[in-house]
């Protein structure tokens, strides 16, 4: 199956009343769209594709949503990750792991400016079209500072970063398979 065919997905699950955080990724590494849905929602979504790669990033306490969302994703006919073509498979993964085996160093914080600016530029060195998060210094002035004006917009919030480094080890999944680790359905790139 060309792999241009396919869409590359990544899922953040938190609690709320939109608590998967999707992203898509083309096989170019474009970003197609990054959405807060409900479960619900979320499946109608990931139902609109015929062939999808999808990594569900595995959290850290309450497993309570990640259980219940691949229970769906399996009665929505996808596939625990395998060398056979079937056209929807899921990966399980850790969103810090990745980050920190993509980047190799040190995190910030996920949700701090820094941890979300090191995640984009860990991101945009892996060649994912995003905005360069270095372009953004460009826009700080002492005046914009004062005045409490931080040009934001373009950088993704942490569960975001989360679901686009699961859609990218999606994407590698498929385009660079010796480059993940597997353990089972649970993934993660390989070291260098």
């Amino acid at each position: 199956m060309p792999s241009d065919s396919i869409t590359f997905a990544g899922v953040e699950l938190s609690s709320g009343r939109k608590p998967v955080t999707l992203a898509a990724l083309e096989n170019n590494l474009n970003i197609k769209s990054v959405q807060k849905w409900s479960i619900s929602e979320a499946f109608q979504c990931l139902r609109e594709y015929d062939s999808i790669w999808l990594a569900i990033n595995l959290p850290a306490r309450n497993q309570a949503p990640f259980n219940d969302f691949k229970k769906k994703a399996i009665q929505s006919g996808f596939k625990p990750y395998s060398s056979r073509n079937d056209p929807k498979q899921f990966l399980v993964t850790n969103a810090q792991d990745c980050f920190r085996t993509l980047g190799g160093h040190k995190l910030f914080p996920p949700r701090a400016l820094e941890g979300r600016l090191q995640r984009s530029a860990i991101l945009y060195e892996q060649e994912l079209q995003l905005t360069d998060p270095i372009d953004i210094f460009e826009e700080f002035t002492r005046y914009k500072l004062i005045q409490g004006i931080l040009p934001l917009e373009n950088i993704y919030s942490s569960k975001e970063l989360d679901a686009l480094v699961a859609a990218y080890l999606a994407w590698m999944a498929v385009n660079r398979p010796g480059q993940i680790v597997l353990k089972g359905e649970f993934a993660l790139p390989a070291q260098e």
